[in-house]
């Protein structure tokens, strides 16, 4: 299984930690805002794709915009989901 992480400020009932089958990261994100709609509108944009603005990482590695459409994610990997951040 792979384990994805959400923010702690995205938590809806407390829970921000999600398991889903190894995969590629576009179908891993897809599959959490579907199977967990409160997030769906913060993962995904009206075309049902990814936004490009959140930061991700697998295992802790930063995965850029323009590589993530061919990232697979392996059995025992932990995706991290970070929204964008603002503030001053």
């Amino acid at each position: 299984m792979v384990t994805i992480v959400v923010s702690r400020g995205w938590a809806q009932r407390g829970q921000a930690t999600f398991e889903a089958e190894p995969g590629r990261l576009p179908e891993l994100l897809k599959h959490l805002a579907e199977t967990e709609p409160d997030y769906g509108r913060r993962i995904l944009d009206d075309a049902g794709e990814p936004y490009g603005y959140l930061s991700i990482f697998v295992d802790s590695e930063h995965v850029p915009r323009g590589v993530r459409g061919g990232i697979e994610v392996a059995d025992g990997s932990t995706v991290t989901i970070v929204p964008p951040l603002a503030g001053g």
